[in-house]
Formats: structure tokens, C-alpha cells, sequence
């Protein structure tokens, strides 16, 4: 009886404490989706970025490289003050912080939903190289561009709220070298060629993001 009574206690326990852990894992999990669904939105934000970059940037090159270049100064010193602007990503990863450093990882029961998980953010490993490349190449843009572009008009068009505003009339560059305008252009190619391999890695995230969404909710059994 007594054996009875010690192992029915310890069965309470144990369903018990199963319990609990269910309850956790579902809280996760739950809690991911939020994050997962309001990551398709940054990244959509994002990517249209990009895509507004990618075609400034590619104005800029023609323009750089252009015969009419000398009719063209405002449109040079605004395209040539937005190329240095760069996009982050920063997405909500409160809740797999929280699993990862908790041990709430090891309550997720279904290997598939926490391989996709892993594989989801192992993604931002990818997308920190290029941006890291992206930073290096926008420093070193800056080093060609005071050179072409007269500091002080570039500061006139910086609003306080950080927007660009486009110069009046037709302000002319410090230099009309063609040898230092290819070497700005190249440089805005090789920053164009990062920022499309950054709005690419995101797309695909993007894509990650709603099929681990559904992956969820279809082993879950959610809405």
C-alpha cells in the first residue's frame, strides 16, 4: 500500500508537471507566431527600401557616368546623399531570447517545428554578413564623396526629422574628373549589388516566415 500511495504520488507529480510544460510550450509558441507575423511586415517594409534604394542608386551611377552631367546638380546631390543611406533589419526575436535563454527551447515536442525554427534564424546570420559588408562599402563611399560634393549644400539638405531635402538650382560638384566620378560610381554599384543581395536574403526570410507560420498552426492545430 505504501508503495501504491508513493508511486501514485509520484505518477501526480510527473502529469503534473507535464502539464506545466505543455502549457509553456503553448505559450511559446503563440507567442513566436506574434513575432513571426509582425516580422512579414518589417521585412516587407524593408524590402520596399531596397527596392527605393536600388533604383536611386542606379540613377546616380547613369548620372555620374552621364554627358549631361553638369545640367544635372540637384538631381547628383540627391541621389548622391541618399546613397548613403543604408536600411536595418531589426526583427522581434523577443520570444526565441527568451526560449534560448531559459531552456524553453527543449519544450518545443515536434522536431520539425524547432529544426524550421533554427532554420529561420540562422538566416539573420547571412543577412548581419551583408549588412556588415554594405557599412564598410558606405564608409568608404563617404571618403570619395566629400571630394565631389561640396560639404556644405550636403548639410543644408538634411532636415531635422532626417529627411533629404533636394537642393534648388543646379549646384555644381568640386570636381568634374572623370576618373574620380567612375570611382564613385563603382562604388555605388558595388553598394547597389550588396543592398540587392540583402533585399533577396530578406525575401526569402520573408517566405520562411509565413511557411513556418503554417507549419505552426497546421502541427498546432491554431487559427
Amino acid at each position: 500500500m505504501l508503495f501504491l500511495a508513493v508511486f501514485c504520488g509520484f505518477l501526480a507529480e510527473y502529469q503534473l508537471e507535464h502539464k506545466i510544460e505543455k502549457d509553456r510550450e503553448k505559450q511559446y509558441i503563440e507567442s513566436l507566431l506574434e513575432d513571426l507575423h509582425e516580422d512579414t511586415v518589417i521585412l516587407t517594409e524593408t524590402i520596399d527600401e531596397y527596392e527605393g534604394h536600388l533604383k536611386r542608386n542606379d540613377s546616380l551611377i547613369k548620372l555620374l557616368t552621364g554627358t549631361d552631367i553638369k545640367d544635372r546638380g540637384a538631381d547628383l546631390y540627391f541621389l548622391g546623399r541618399r546613397a548613403s543611406r543604408s536600411v536595418r533589419l531589426a526583427l522581434h526575436d523577443l520570444t526565441i531570447q527568451q526560449m534560448k535563454s531559459s531552456g524553453g527551447f527543449r519544450l518545443i515536442r515536434k522536431q520539425n517545428v524547432s529544426k524550421a525554427i533554427i532554420e529561420y534564424y540562422n538566416r539573420l546570420v547571412f543577412i548581419d554578413y551583408l549588412q556588415g559588408i554594405e557599412t564598410a562599402e558606405t564608409d568608404e563611399y563617404r571618403k570619395m564623396a566629400v571630394d565631389i560634393f561640396h560639404p556644405v549644400i550636403f548639410n543644408n539638405m538634411a532636415e531635422p526629422d532626417n529627411t533629404i531635402l533636394r537642393p534648388a538650382g543646379n549646384p555644381a560638384l568640386l570636381t568634374y574628373d572623370p576618373k574620380n566620378l567612375l570611382r564613385l560610381a563603382g562604388m555605388v554599384s558595388y553598394i547597389t549589388n550588396t543592398k540587392l543581395g540583402l533585399s533577396i536574403a530578406e525575401i526569402k526570410m520573408r517566405e520562411a516566415a509565413k511557411d513556418l507560420i503554417l507549419l505552426i498552426k497546421n502541427e498546432y492545430k491554431l487559427k
